[in-house]
This record gives structure tokens, C-alpha cells and sequence, in this order.
């Protein structure tokens, strides 16, 4: 199979790593995502020749892990653009962080920057969806009941953007049913995030029915796990998190479409973050978003 330009967004098989997605094609080299290479040093990712004889165009062209692999190659974002010009790396955001807020994590001035907003949904979240709570609305139908919890836990903090608000609420207000969806498929991945539950996830947000807002995107995808369990769980603001993997030398393998590789580079970048700020008093991910957030702008 000879791949081109066209050929982008393609599967294809491979004679000994199976299936992959065409990713980008410059002649006379193709790159291709295998899936099978994901636990791989190198990553998933390898350039091959455009007319490698090993690869074959494939029978099957959807596959629910491939699917939200983006195509194309990535559009440099405005935070990798910013972070060329990086002065403070992580060492030194810390430095400023601590002069900056002399009572570290307990400090007013940064607790009142979103943070103990973040701490009440998380309590409206627990309050309302915890424990057994959540599936029982669910089993009992109570879908308007569920989008209006939903629909205040998307207003409550700083992460989703005012566009990306007013897509999920009125997804929620057009289709009760959808919200319900979204919480089914976030408490499945609460349990228990893995690959196929994220996929399940993007679904269930991309089902919204938001007349082409602004709905499938990485804050709202990621935000009610982190509402959640914020001892586990990220959200993924963009620009933030990329300025932080840029201060850490972190590969983000970033990429506009939400996907579970970018996902979980993000995760293990934050538990290394977390680590780190433990050190000054940060007890879970609120406390690390919002470093990420008042850190921002520090070049």
C-alpha cells in the first residue's frame, strides 16, 4: 500500500503491530499510532516509509480506541508558542509561588483564586453523586434532577470556559437523558479509568446535544472526575497544563481532540507535580491546578 496525503485518518495493519491510525504523511515517510505500542518506551508512534510492504490498508475503519487519536499533525497551541520563552521552570515557579503566597497552600489570597470554589462542587459532587447516591438517580430515572446537579457543577469553577458552559447546559437542558448518559459513563470511569471508559466518556459528552457549541473538549471531558476524587483525578485546562509540562520537560503528547494518551500522560505528569508540591503543603489536585493556574502567566 502506497500511503499519500489523503490517506490521513486512515487504518491500516500492520504484519506484526496490528492495527494503527495514519497520522501524518510527507513523502516518503508516514507517521502511524499502533495501539499495540502504546506501553512501548518509544510510545506508539513510528515513521515508516510511505510504501513500507508490512503495511496494508485495514478491513475495519473505526476502532473505539483509534477513533480519538487526532489526525494530522497537532497545530502548535499558543502555550507551546509562550513556552519557548519560559524563564521560570518548575524549580523556580516554586520559588516565586512561595514568595508570592507566604502561607504556601493555606494562603487566603490563593485559596480565594477559584480554589475554594473547586472545594464546594467537589462537596455538591459527593453530596449529590457519592457513594451509591449517583447510580440510584440514575436507576430511578431522575434525569432532570441529574442535569440540574450537572449543569451547577460546570458553572461552579474557573476550568470550563464560559463557552464551553453554555454548550454543556444547554446539551443538559435540550436532552435530560444525554446528562444522565454523562453521569453513567463518569462514575464508570471514576471506578475504574481505563482506555475503553475514557472512549465511553467521549462519548457520552459528544452525545450532548449542543447545536455545534463548544461542547467536546478537554476541561469538560475531565472536569467531573476531578470534582470527584481530587486526590486522583486532573482536569485538563489546555494552555495551563501545557505551560506546567513545558516549565517540567514533560512530553504531554498533546493534542486538541481529547484522547486517553494524552489523558494519561497528563495523570502521571500531575501525581509527579503533587509529589513535588507535598513538600509546601499541596494535599490533592485542587491544590495543583491551582498552582498550574496562578503560575501561569510567570515567564
Amino acid at each position: 500500500m502506497l500511503l499519500t496525503p489523503k490517506d490521513i485518518g486512515t487504518l491500516v495493519e500492520h504484519t506484526v503491530w496490528q492495527r494503527g491510525k495514519v497520522l501524518d504523511v510527507t513523502p516518503p515517510y508516514a507517521i502511524i499510532h499502533f495501539t499495540s505500542l502504546l506501553a512501548t518506551p518509544q510510545g506508539p508512534e513510528r515513521k515508516l516509509r510511505e510504501d513500507a510492504p508490512q503495511i496494508s490498508k485495514s478491513k475495519v475503519q473505526s476502532d473505539p480506541e483509534l477513533d480519538l487519536i487526532g489526525n494530522g499533525k497537532p497545530k502548535k497551541s499558543k502555550a507551546k508558542a509562550k513556552a519557548k520563552g519560559l524563564v521560570h521552570h518548575l524549580d523556580e515557579a516554586i520559588a516565586w509561588f512561595e514568595k508570592t503566597y507566604p502561607n504556601k497552600f493555606e494562603d487566603e489570597k490563593f485559596v480565594d483564586a477559584d480554589l475554594r470554589n473547586k472545594r464546594a462542587a467537589h462537596d455538591v459532587f459527593v453530596a449529590n453523586f457519592g457513594g451509591s447516591r449517583g447510580q440510584k438517580l440514575i436507576d430511578q430515572g431522575k434525569h432532570a434532577e441529574i442535569a440540574d446537579v450537572l449543569d451547577a457543577l460546570f458553572k461552579a469553577t474557573n476550568i470550563p470556559s464560559t463557552f464551553e458552559v453554555k454548550a454543556v447546559h444547554k446539551g443538559l437542558k435540550k436532552g435530560e437523558e444525554a446528562g444522565t448518559h454523562v453521569l453513567e459513563s463518569a462514575l464508570a470511569f471514576i471506578a475504574k479509568p481505563d482506555q475503553g471508559k475514557f472512549a465511553a466518556l467521549f462519548e457520552a459528552i459528544a452525545q450532548l446535544p449542543s447545536d455545534g457549541g463548544k461542547v467536546l473538549t478537554w476541561p469538560n471531558i475531565t472536569l467531573l472526575p476531578f470534582l470527584a476524587d481530587p486526590k486522583k483525578f486532573m482536569a485538563l485546562k489546555p494552555t495551563n497544563t501545557e505551560l506546567m509540562a513545558a516549565r517540567m520537560n514533560f512530553d504531554l503528547r498533546y493534542t486538541a481532540t481529547p484522547n486517553w494518551p494524552t489523558f494519561d500522560a497528563m495523570q502521571r505528569m500531575s501525581q509527579f507535580l503533587l509529589q513535588r508540591l507535598q513538600t509546601i503543603g499541596a494535599k490533592d489536585m485542587f491544590d495543583v491546578q491551582a498552582f498550574m493556574w496562578v503560575t501561569r502567566d510567570l515567564t
